[in-house]
């Protein structure tokens, strides 16, 4: 199981008890329940990376710019 699995689901969970409306409490509560101790190193950017994907897409962000003239790489 990868971080983003693991902490995909606890994210998740927070977002949907908490909601979108009042973001300051949502990260506080997020920040509250961080399941891998220090907050540092690879778990702790691939937690923030998962919230910020999250919330995107609950506030229907997740539109791309894509360049057709640009090469994708993965």
């Amino acid at each position: 199981m990868t971080w983003r699995e693991h902490c995909s689901p606890i994210i998740r969970r927070v977002i949907s008890e908490t909601g979108t409306d009042d973001i300051k409490l949502l990260r506080k509560k997020l920040r509250d329940v961080y399941p891998y101790g220090e907050k540092k190193y690879w778990p702790y950017k691939v937690w923030l990376s998962e919230i910020k994907d999250q919330i995107h897409g609950y506030h229907g962000n997740t539109q791309i710019y894509e360049d057709p003239r640009q090469l994708k790489l993965f």
